[in-house]
């Protein structure tokens, strides 16, 4: 019997996977880096390197649920031959290529439920914008935030209502499905090698 998939995700994701996983749809074990890793590139790829070393399960697969997230990720899926879901961020994950696009071409800002009551955190604390350095900001590249709803948790209406008027965007919710990321799940789980002992990283 093989062994079970091991699951390696952002943290963003961990609600969305651990339906999955109580569906049924995926197996496994699930293991969730700290999502706010994002802010600081060199440190999330050192962390998935130190993690990938001692995170093979013999006889079983490992899948890289991350986008293009640092430099040196499709190094780091060659090197410990895991799989790696097909998608550039966690927000193309839930609403697949095509929606996406439209959104990026609507100048969409998407946030997604775990990260939604973090906003200021991230704006204010990590990247130092003020509420009118981020409205600038905001203004030259964003024209509205989009809430990636995936139904899992109440739509925290007055949390958006604050990071719209921090932001001086409009703010929409839109509902997603997992199908979108199940899909790019099962797909990457299909093409990753099976780890023997000796493929383990020292």
């Amino acid at each position: 019997m093989m062994a079970p998939t091991l699951w390696l995700s952002c943290g963003v994701l961990r609600a969305e996977l651990e339906e999955l996983l109580r569906r049924g749809a995926i197996h496994g074990e699930l293991r969730f880096l700290d999502s706010m890793l994002h802010m600081d590139p060199g440190q999330l790829q050192a962390t998935l390197q130190r993690t990938l070393g001692q995170s093979g399960p013999e006889g079983g697969r490992l899948v890289l649920v991350y986008g293009d997230c640092c430099s040196t990720m499709l190094d780091l899926v060659r090197q410990h031959r895991v799989g790696r879901v097909d998608a550039i961020n966690c927000a193309q994950m839930l609403v697949g290529r095509a929606r996406y696009r439209e959104l990026m071409r609507e100048q969409a800002f998407m946030l997604l439920p775990e990260w939604a009551p973090r906003w200021k955190e991230i704006l204010e604390g990590e990247l130092g914008l003020s509420p009118e350095i981020a409205r600038d900001f905001m203004g030259e590249t964003r024209q509205v935030l989009v809430y990636l709803d995936t139904g899992l948790a109440p739509v925290p209406a007055a949390t958006l209502a604050d990071c719209a008027a921090y932001t001086g965007l409009p703010c929409r919710v839109e509902s997603v499905g997992l199908d979108h990321l199940l899909a790019l799940l099962l797909a990457a789980e299909s093409a990753a090698a099976v780890r023997a002992p000796e493929e383990e990283s020292p």
